[in-house]
């Protein structure tokens, strides 16, 4: 008979980080996804070395920089993902081109200053707080060069979209951990707060082994959706200029029904005329 276990709810056995929890699935979840790479080689070439993700997770988008021959930090809260990110560095022969390190993305303290810096995924929203919100961008702003830029990718809320799913459970994918031989079945749900702005989301991970036991990883948290004149005024209250903002990660024109808010901003009063940056 099949054993069925719950992971989530034992506080004795909190993790570092909650991250922590669902790092051995990130991969699984993001497997097919490499959309906005060829946007940030792009700007990676514009800018060039050094580059800086905050929240890197476990290296879906440092590992292609550095493969490119670009230098690249990594910052991210989770132990957890940051382990596998260095496993995939230490794999792939990059380790001198990378650095990993956890932190807080509301209070860096880098010694290094940056020519580009990305918030990729969707992960500025899981700063929900506008206070949160605000010392992330300043950590952002101090970390750049006075001629680098800032990149934050965020979905393009659409309000109907997101009240017809509310509380509904969608299935996402059903995979094979070749790791472990387990297959995984993601589903997730989501509470939609459209006064305040936030969703909180449940991801639910069915792990079955080979001999059919069944492991259940709950992951709840919340999340903020933003639309671009809200992302252009946190951005100009921390010392940033909006230089441009796509719709697309093929960097097409913003329109009220695209895909993406794609920013991209720079130091206000510091920006100078690039040429194509080194590696």
């Amino acid at each position: 008979m099949p054993i069925l276990s719950i992971d989530g709810d034992d506080q004795s056995a909190a993790p570092a980080s909650d991250f922590d929890r669902v790092a051995r699935f990130y991969d699984l979840t993001y497997a097919d996804f490499d959309d906005d790479l060829p946007m940030y080689r792009g700007f990676a070439e514009r800018c060039g070395s050094p580059i800086l993700e905050i929240g890197c997770g476990t290296g879906r988008v440092v590992l292609p920089l550095a493969r490119a021959g670009f230098r690249v930090t990594g910052v991210d809260i989770s132990p957890a993902m940051l382990s596998i990110a260095r496993q995939k560095v230490e794999q792939a022969k990059v380790a001198e081109s990378v650095s990993l390190q956890q932190a807080d993305a509301r209070h860096l303290h880098l010694k290094v200053r940056f020519a580009l810096a990305m918030i990729a995924s969707n992960s500025f929203g899981l700063f929900v707080s506008h206070e949160d919100q605000l010392q992330v961008l300043h950590s952002a702003r101090l970390a750049l060069r006075p001629n680098g830029l800032l990149i934050i990718d965020m979905f393009n809320p659409d309000l109907g979209l997101l009240s017809s799913e509310d509380g509904q459970l969608f299935h996402d994918f059903t995979r094979v951990d070749e790791s472990t031989g387990h297959t995984i079945l993601k589903m997730h749900s989501r509470q939609v707060d459209l006064g305040r702005q936030t969703i909180d989301v449940t991801f639910i991970y069915d792990e079955m082994a080979p001999d059919g036991t069944l492991r259940r990883t709950l992951f709840p948290f919340a999340t903020r959706y933003f639309f671009l004149n809200e992302l252009q005024l946190l951005l100009e209250k921390c010392g940033f200029e909006l230089e441009n903002v796509y719709g697309s990660h093929d960097l097409e024109p913003y329109h009220s029904e695209s895909d993406r808010i794609i920013t991209v901003a720079s130091p206000a009063g510091r920006r100078q005329t690039r040429t194509q940056g080194k590696k």
